[in-house]
This record gives C-alpha cells, sequence and structure tokens, in this order.
C-alpha cells in the first residue's frame, strides 16, 4: 500500500506540474513541452526570471532600510518613555509598603492616609496635643502647604504610649521623606537632563530615514527594472506571434 501511496504522489505532482507549466507556457501541448520550442521556452522564463530577480532586490533592500529606519525610530521612542517614566517615579512616587496604623490614620513608606485622603510625607509636621481630662489626645498634621488636619484618640481605645509613640514614628517618618526627597531632586535633575539629551539625539533617526528615502528613491528611477520589463513584454510578443495566446 505505501507503494501505491508514493506512486499516486508522484502522480500527483507530476500532473499538477504538467498543468503549472502548460499555464505559464500558453497554446498547444507542443509548445510548453517539445524540445523544438525550447529555446522560445528559455527566452520567456530569462525574461521572467530578470524582472523577478530585479523585483526581489529592490523589495530586500527597501526592506532592510525601512526596517532600520523603524529600529532607530523605536530605539528613539523607547528611550524617551523609559526616562519619562523614571521621572513619573521620581517625581510623584507610589506609596509603597503599608508601615503603621492608629484608628484612621495609616502611615506607608511615602505617604500617609487618614480616611481616603493621601498625605506626602515629606514636610509633614505633627503634633500631639492632650485635652485638658488627659482622656483623649489629638494628633495635627500639618502639610507643608498650611492645610492641617486632626485625628482624635480616645483613653478609652487607645493607651497614651501608643498614641505619642505613632505621633513620634510620624515625625521620624516625615523627616526621612524629607531627606529622600532631596535625594531625589538630584537624581531628577540628571534624568531631566537625560531626557533633553534623549530628545535631541535624533541624528540616528534622521540618518537612518534619509537612507530609506534614499533608497526608495534609487529603485523608483533606476532604468533597469523598466527595461526589463520592457524584455518581457517583447517576448511575451514573441510567444503570442509564435503560438497564438499571450502569457501572463
Amino acid at each position: 500500500m505505501t507503494v501505491i501511496r508514493w506512486a499516486v504522489a508522484v502522480l500527483a505532482f507530476g500532473a499538477g506540474w504538467a498543468v503549472w507549466h502548460a499555464l505559464r507556457y500558453p497554446g498547444a501541448p507542443a509548445y510548453a513541452f517539445r524540445r523544438k520550442y525550447r529555446g522560445d521556452r528559455k527566452s520567456l522564463a530569462g525574461a521572467r526570471g530578470l524582472v523577478r530577480g530585479l523585483r526581489s532586490a529592490a523589495l530586500r533592500e527597501r526592506a532592510r532600510a525601512w526596517l532600520k529606519a523603524e529600529r532607530a525610530e523605536r530605539a528613539y521612542r523607547q528611550r524617551i518613555a523609559r526616562t519619562e517614566a523614571a521621572l513619573r517615579q521620581l517625581r510623584t512616587p507610589k506609596r509603597g509598603r503599608r508601615v503603621e496604623q492608629l484608628g484612621r490614620v495609616v502611615l506607608h513608606e511615602h505617604a500617609v492616609l487618614v480616611g481616603h485622603a493621601e498625605v506626602p510625607l515629606a514636610g509633614l509636621r505633627v503634633r500631639l496635643e492632650t485635652a485638658r481630662s488627659a482622656k483623649t489626645w489629638y494628633v495635627y498634621l500639618a502639610e507643608p502647604d498650611g492645610h492641617e488636619r486632626m485625628e482624635r484618640y480616645s483613653a478609652g481605645e487607645y493607651a497614651e504610649d501608643t498614641v505619642r509613640r505613632f505621633a513620634t514614628r510620624l515625625q521620624n517618618a516625615s523627616v526621612a521623606a524629607g531627606r529622600r526627597l532631596d535625594k531625589r531632586g538630584g537624581a531628577i535633575r540628571k534624568l531631566e537632563a537625560e531626557l533633553l539629551r534623549a530628545r535631541t539625539a535624533t541624528g540616528p533617526v534622521a540618518a537612518a530615514q534619509a537612507a530609506r528615502e534614499e533608497t526608495r528613491l534609487r529603485h523608483e528611477n533606476r532604468p533597469e527594472l523598466p527595461k526589463a520589463r520592457a524584455a518581457l513584454e517583447d517576448a511575451k510578443d514573441a510567444w503570442q506571434g509564435l503560438t497564438g495566446h499571450r502569457p501572463r
């Protein structure tokens, strides 16, 4: 059975090739297959191959030029995007991990949450006051712009040491955040300078784009392909004159 399958496959391939060959060289079967017309078929095939080769070479060269320009443009955009993302992270850092909570006040690495409001840590001033009855403590959170928030802790729910320790931790965290902000200032200035360099580094992009355009114009204006196409039309005319059928 295997031999039969192979035989059928070979016959099918041969039949397909014969049909394809006949379509390439239209007319009576003799023109497509007999040795007498081999030279005519060779002339038509050579003209076709020359056009195909020139067109393929042009497409390859233009594709390479396009790819180089695309890579240069992508590298340019990615460098800017990376720098901008790093700048955004430094300018507006995320709140970070949760450190401690007391009542509605939640201390994070880089911010304080008071209910649903987020307050930056850097520049925050913390003040603790005790009510005259000594049964209530008030923690005041003053932002750099002067806005102040007050949180109330009653002795029935919170121990005094707990409230004082939390207020101290908030103040120390604010001081540490201010120091980090100062350090970030230097990093931000460096990144701003890098962003300026990235945006003005258009030389590789311009060169690649110019090379792409030069390649396009050169292939559009070069005479080889039009001449080869004209020669192919002549070969088709000759075949039509021989067989009465014009090849595609």
